[in-house]
């Protein structure tokens, strides 16, 4: 991890609204495409073609998930790291590497 971890407004900044590619953080293989709806849905693409509902939201310079059936349907908190204008690096709470985000272009 480096100092550069995201405020609570970048994070929203980076993520609400948008459509994100998640990509494995060792291979760079997309793993998901996940939109952040502006009514606190998302909505996860699957590499594999498989979708899945989901919300979330935000609190202090984190941001939280829980999808029906990704991760088990459980509520994970993340902060992200910034690597460039575009590219962030998701951590779990507890500071286990996550995706790495790119705005979808």
């Amino acid at each position: 991890m480096t100092d550069t971890r995201l405020s609570g407004d970048e994070v929203k900044a980076f993520l609400f609204g948008r459509t994100i590619d998640c990509h494995n953080p060792g291979s760079g293989a997309c793993i998901a495409t996940i939109e952040y709806l502006a009514n606190g849905a998302c909505r996860a693409a699957m590499d594999d073609g498989r979708t899945d509902n989901g919300r979330y939201g935000f609190e202090l310079d984190l941001y939280w998930t829980q999808y029906s059936w990704f991760r088990d349907g459980g509520l994970f908190r993340f902060f992200l790291e910034r690597i460039d204008n575009n590219t962030c690096q998701a951590y779990f709470e507890d500071g286990a590497q996550a995706f790495l985000q790119t705005i979808k272009n």
